[in-house]
């Protein structure tokens, strides 16, 4: 077994471990499950897209953020309106939704585009690869859902609980689509085989 089999199956046996702790993201099992069917890449990490709630003075910054909440399948106002009751009176608070996300390691940079490509086209628009090191080529997959909503800035509620109630709406929707996408791509993926994928054009 060389380096990249040695290091693939240590990502491979804490998807394992994470599944049986509670900790990995179902929604986007499938989709991780088979890219790791191919045996020339691997995830290392993944999330199938959620709603934050956070502290912090901008939501970049994360060193200095604290997580009030977090969704992976959409939040009902009620939740929400507990935690700003709980912290409104912190000085900036954000209510975010985040796109699914996964980190695949290609053994080489042929695979990575095509994966990249193939991504794309299943609605992944911003799917890049974004490092590459003797371990290999790293494609980050990741669509263009991406909202950063300020709810308190300098202890005061900008936004009112009718309009709030709007935004949960809209984010929750933009949610379940985006989700359609990690499905969409499995399924391309299935169909595709993993003979075409690996073989070079």
């Amino acid at each position: 077994m060389d380096q990249w089999e040695i290091r693939r199956a240590r990502f491979l046996e804490r998807i394992k471990r994470d599944l049986e702790t509670g900790y990995f993201d179902v929604d986007i099992l499938d989709l991780v499950k088979k890219i790791n069917e191919y045996q020339d890449m691997y995830t290392t990490s993944s999330c199938s897209g959620r709603i934050i709630l956070i502290r912090s003075s901008q939501p970049w910054k994360k060193d200095e953020s604290s997580i009030l909440g977090k969704w992976h399948n959409g939040v009902e106002i009620r939740e929400l309106l507990e935690l700003l009751k709980r912290y409104g009176k912190s000085s900036n608070i954000w209510l975010i939704l985040q796109s699914p996300i996964v980190h695949v390691v290609c053994r080489n940079v042929e695979l990575a585009v095509r994966l990249i490509r193939l991504a794309r086209s299943c609605g992944f628009r911003y799917s890049s690869i974004i490092s590459h090191s003797s371990y290999g080529y790293v494609a980050e997959i990741m669509s263009s859902e991406r909202l950063d909503i300020p709810v308190v800035l300098n202890g005061s509620r900008i936004i009112n609980d009718e309009k709030l109630e709007e935004v949960v709406n809209y984010l929750n929707e933009r949610l379940r689509n985006s989700k359609k996408r990690i499905e969409r791509l499995r399924s391309t993926l299935d169909s595709l085989g993993r003979s075409k994928l690996s073989q070079k054009p």
